[in-house]
């Protein structure tokens, strides 16, 4: 079983974007939607496969949805947020 971590999720302008629950070890790539624990941008509920999620504050894009082993999830932009590695 794999431990879960719990970190924020930070774009490179100092917005928080997210709290999620990561599992495993190393950087962060992807955030399954229904591990964040609390949305700080208003994510909309259902979003399309390809829509782009931006930061609320710079308006820079975080991530792209992709359906990741069949559940959806931001695929992050690593360029746009704050570095997040676990161990």
């Amino acid at each position: 079983m794999s431990r879960l971590s719990t970190v924020v999720v930070e774009c490179k302008c100092g917005k928080d974007i997210f709290k999620y629950q990561k599992a495993g070890t190393g950087r962060l790539i992807k955030c399954f939607l229904g591990r964040i624990l609390e949305d700080y941008i208003s994510l909309p509920k259902h979003l399309p496969t390809g829509a782009s999620v931006l930061c609320s504050k710079c308006g820079e894009r975080i991530g792209t949805i992709q359906l990741i082993h069949g559940a959806p999830a931001v695929k992050l932009n690593q360029g746009q947020i704050q570095p997040v590695r676990i161990g």
